[in-house]
């Protein structure tokens, strides 16, 4: 038994929130987590559309069935399996959607990357590797990609402004197992709030 790649085409889906116009002043790519769907991941965002911010929600490639019905999809950045061309592939697909958005947007736009949960690994990878204008990330309650989690790793995307953000009462990944990348990620500010896993734009109003 061999295996083999093929490179193929995918259609990739994405929502945006917002206007993107001569008032717009900031940017924002938000990566959802695990399970998730652009489509409702981009609602919790509705109380930070003012006007002068667009929203960009890409949903990952890979779908799924929860909960063993038929009912209720959700989607996935990566696995285990074949995981080096699933990242590879993710990578690209968000450097063409950051070009796609923002190739007419003129000068002066703020950039900001949220990763939510798995989002989080996707987002630092993605940083790592792309040389494309991120003025703030925002990892949110999600661990690092792991072959990041050094000094040497985190020095590819680590950089003023930017903020690592959790619920005190986060019982999908508890404080303790993040608690570790404070260390790690020297520059960044930590930010905390009597939460859940969840997304609390009243701590992103403040960033």
């Amino acid at each position: 038994m061999q295996l083999h790649h093929l490179k193929v085409q995918r259609t990739a889906r994405y929502y945006t929130l917002g206007n993107l116009n001569h008032q717009t002043e900031e940017v924002w790519f938000v990566i959802h987590g695990f399970a998730q769907l652009a489509e409702s991941f981009l609602k919790t965002f509705e109380p930070l559309n003012n006007g002068k911010r667009f929203f960009v929600a890409p949903e990952a490639l890979n779908r799924f069935y929860l909960k063993g019905g038929y009912n209720e999809v959700g989607a996935t950045w990566m696995t285990k399996e074949d995981r080096e061309h699933e990242i590879e592939d993710y990578i690209q697909y968000l450097e063409t959607l950051y070009d796609a958005v923002l190739e007419n947007s003129g000068v002066g736009i703020t950039v900001k990357v949220l990763g939510f949960s798995q989002g989080v690994a996707t987002v630092s990878r993605w940083a790592a590797a792309s040389k494309k204008k991120m003025d703030t990330l925002i990892l949110y309650a999600g661990e690092i990609g792991t072959e990041l989690q050094n000094r040497e790793g985190v020095s590819k995307f680590s950089k003023p402004q930017n903020y690592f953000v959790y619920g005190t009462n986060d019982r999908i990944i508890p404080i303790d197992k993040l608690k570790p990348f404070q260390e790690l990620l020297g520059n960044f500010a930590f930010l905390t709030f009597e939460g859940g896993h969840e997304i609390n734009t009243a701590v992103l109003e403040k960033l």
